[in-house]
């Protein structure tokens, strides 16, 4: 890696504040066998342009930064510097101490020694300057950040707490963007600070996820500093090889102009009307707002351009009067106090463009809460909620604590307390029979919104109160007269309603009050419901309903590094070996990381969206596993990455739709897939099965296998198998419709890539067609794959021949 990166890029810089009195320690102190995580962890958060290269963050813009909540005493990181002339500058804050700058000049930073090893802490690493004139652009690179891991002591973790901003902005200019000379009227990083610049400043005034993306010397025709091209070359990339991930902002602020002075009107003005259309092709839905530089130049020729645009959604906004003689550094960069003006002024105009709320004081003082009063019962598997009227964020520490009427405690979430972020959930047992524990995120802020997911259900018609410790959510004194009682249980479990006015709040609610052995149906009505599913062996017979799969969704993200075998690591195994294991070593801990596990037979799972929120490579992560037999899947969507869909036993699928990139149906079979559609997110493979000797595998009848924009032509295999641990693989596409997305192979063996060795692997298929319908060119596919006959394709075309007899059952879509 270390190579690798040295001739592709830059360098990467992290801070970090280290909370010893001498600074940042030497890497030599550093303990043996440290725990590392590589920065696209799910469970940390990346503001900002951060580029991908394998699992390597790189970004080149001030104003970008790294959030994180992490265990143990030790917190260091990994960069590579080894192509980097002018080091980044950062700022690093532990535990919302003061922040401490760091120039990353070396590979290795230790920023923080002896913390306290019992209590959870916060992270926070901002970019305060990357150096404009260096090369920052292509590779190798001269300044930028170049992250590779995060170092924590041995046996420590990251803590799951995930904050979701109610909004986004992308912010696009030049060096006033990026903070130039914000500090002092001098040129370098040393008075530069991205984070006291204007966008920086509006985007913690909204609680928004912001892109600060400034390029010194830059315009709409003039290139930038440090290799950068104009800004139109340089929109939609990371850095130059990099695309940008789409990011959907609801407004993007432009401020070009300013280093544009040589150029004519006519020369400006049609190339800024080109730049607005290519953002509006990127975002077309965002409101575009076009500022007047600060110093004027090209004003009007950009208020003609917008009249040009003929797009009420892009908006012009007169900045004339927003500084004044003291609000700059020299005659073009705003200093601090110019930055703080322009900043409150822009923020009020765009709360009066869009209607959001800023951040104002007393915003945390108080909360609307839910559930709140005694007179309405809850459901007792209910999530609290707690809404404030403007942006929030959670404390270091507090707990949040359930009382009964009397007093007692009955559960507390302290977000300091490790304890706190684990639970059991649906009576999970390992396969030695003790209870499994699970990583799980019990406190999420999205927006405006805290919610609180209590350990377990409380007890049924009982009154309750919260008190919440000052601090738990910065800004708030605390709250102690939140009461709230819970309804009685249903008197039966034949067939329970989840959702408002239902029986449980929760679909694991509804089905941990299912008897063993009962057979029930859960109804779950529209919504969108945030939690880990699981049904446990000792439950057969459940069948759970949605309200269709476009209006129910069950989601969460739950991944190998949370709950599979990256996680059980350090578990013992009596606690994380999975029960009823097909594969007895590759399946020892990897049923725990599904969004929605099934380890019951005779399960149905109809009209319903199941998503694994996991973000892109952010880890192996499956949204439903099935491990049981007769499992029915019917109008169900399955929304993932890697590993999507994981059956394991006899499951008929119909009328459905999966979604993702690597082996993103897989499993043992016997599996029959029928009128469904399949869509390759990415460049990869539909199926890895490893079914047993000669048993059946994955059949697919009448399905479409089409792709996202992000999958290229011949870029997805139909299926692949290790020969040498998998040699009878089954995998069958019978009257399939294929884009040209499926690779023209069809077909991946290895170990050994021979197919004299692949005497009994079954890689078939029967007229795939293209998507109009007509036949396909099958005739570069993998030597030992074949075309059925028709007799064959017959045969196949029946699930019972799958299934030995068994007749899917398929609930009727409710009306």
């Amino acid at each position: 890696m270390r190579n690798r990166l040295s001739s592709l890029f830059f360098a990467v810089v992290l801070v970090v504040c280290a909370l010893t009195a001498g600074g940042p320690a030497t890497s030599a102190t550093v303990a043996a066998n440290p725990a590392t995580f590589g920065p696209f962890d799910p469970r940390i958060e990346l503001d900002g342009h951060w580029g991908r290269d394998d699992d390597v963050a790189i970004t080149v813009n001030s104003g970008s930064s790294v959030r994180f909540r992490f265990t143990g005493d030790h917190l260091g990181a990994w960069f590579d510097t080894a192509s980097i002339t002018n080091p980044a500058q950062l700022y690093v804050v532990i535990d919302s101490g003061d922040p401490v700058l760091v120039k990353v000049d070396a590979d290795h930073k230790i920023f923080a020694e002896n913390l306290d090893p019992t209590v959870a802490h916060t992270a926070e690493i901002l970019v305060k300057d990357v150096d404009e004139y260096a090369n920052r652009w292509t590779t190798p690179l001269q300044s930028g950040i170049v992250l590779e891991k995060i170092e924590l002591a041995p046996a420590a973790q990251l803590i799951p707490l995930p904050t979701t901003a109610e909004h986004r902005i992308e912010f696009y200019g030049d060096s006033i963007t990026q903070g130039v000379m914000a500090l002092c009227p001098e040129l370098g990083s040393d008075c530069a600070d991205g984070t006291k610049s204007y966008p920086h400043l509006v985007g913690e005034a909204f609680g928004a996820d912001t892109n600060q993306v400034g390029f010194g010397k830059q315009g709409i025709l003039q290139p930038g500093h440090g290799n950068v091209g104009t800004a139109a070359e340089s929109f939609g990339w990371d850095l130059a090889g990099f695309p940008a991930a789409p990011a959907d902002p609801g407004i993007v602020v432009v401020n070009f102009g300013t280093n544009d002075a040589s150029y004519t009107s006519a020369e400006f003005t049609p190339a800024y009307l080109a730049y607005l259309s290519k953002i509006r092709a990127a975002d077309p839905q965002s409101l575009i707002v076009a500022l007047r530089p600060f110093n004027g130049t090209h004003a009007a020729d950009i208020k003609a351009a917008l009249a040009a645009a003929q797009d009420r959604k892009i908006v012009y906004v007169d900045t004339t009067g927003w500084l004044g003689p003291d609000d700059f550094n020299g005659s073009t960069h705003p200093n601090v106090k110019g930055h703080q003006v322009a900043a409150a002024k822009l923020t009020a105009v765009l709360e009066h463009l869009t209607g959001w709320r800023s951040t104002h004081p007393g915003d945390t003082a108080a909360a609307k809460l839910s559930p709140h009063a005694t007179a309405d019962a809850t459901c007792s598997d209910t999530t609290l909620t707690m809404t404030f009227n403007g942006p929030v964020r959670l404390g270091v520490r507090g707990r949040l604590q359930i009382h009964r009427a009397g007093g007692e405690v009955v559960d507390t979430i302290d977000l300091a307390d490790l304890t706190s972020y684990q639970r059991f959930i649906g009576g999970a047992r390992s396969d030695f029979g003790e209870l499994h524990t699970w990583t799980y995120q019990p406190v999420v802020v999205d927006g405006r919104t805290i919610s609180i997911h209590p350990h377990e259900r409380l007890a049924p018609g009982q009154a309750y109160y919260v008190t919440v410790d000052p601090g738990f959510v910065v800004g708030n004194p605390g709250i102690g007269n939140w009461r709230f009682r819970t309804k009685q249980d249903p008197r039966t479990d034949s067939r329970l309603k989840v959702g408002p006015g239902g029986d449980f709040c929760t679909v694991q609610g509804a089905i941990d009050f299912v008897a063993e052995g009962h057979k029930a149906r859960i109804d779950v009505a529209p919504g969108f419901y945030r939690e880990l599913v699981y049904v446990p062996r000792t439950k057969p017979g459940i069948t759970i309903v949605g309200a269709g799969a476009g209006r129910t969704l069950i989601g969460y993200p739950n991944n190998n590094l949370l709950n599979g075998d990256y996680a059980m690591a350090n578990v013992p195994i009596e606690q994380a070996y999975c029960p009823r294991r097909v594969l007895d070593q590759p399946d020892r801990f990897n049923c725990w990381r599904s969004a929605m596990g099934v380890d019951a037979d005779d399960f149905t799972l109809a009209d319903v969206t199941v998503q694994n929120l996991t973000p892109y490579r952010g880890s192996q992560a499956e949204a439903f596993r099935g491990n049981g037999n007769r499992i029915v899947l019917a109008r169900v969507r399955i929304l993932g990455y890697q590993d999507s869909l994981r059956l394991q036993g006899q499951a008929f699928v119909t009328g459905s739709y999966v979604e993702g990139d690597v082996d993103f149906v897989w499993g043992t079979g016997g599996v029959f897939v029928q009128d469904s559609e399949l869509k390759a997110l990415h460049e990869g493979y539909y199926n890895q099965v490893r079914n047993s000797d000669n048993g059946p595998g994955n059949v697919f009848v009448r399905v479409r296998l089409t792709r996202g924009p992000e999958a290229p032509d011949d870029s997805v295999f139909l299926g692949r198998v290790e020969l040498s641990r998998f040699p009878t693989s089954q995998v069958v596409f019978i009257d399939s419709a294929m884009d040209s997305h499926v690779k023209k192979t069809g077909w991946q063996i290895t170990s050994p890539n021979d197919c004299a060795a692949a005497g009994q692997v079954r890689f078939w298929e029967y007229h795939s067609t293209d998507l109009a319908g007509r036949p396909l060119d099958t005739s570069a596919r993998l030597a030992c794959s074949r075309q059925l006959s028709d007799d064959e394709a017959a045969q196949l075309r029946d699930p019972s021949a799958v299934f030995g007899g068994w007749h899917p059952v398929v609930p009727r879509p409710e009306r």
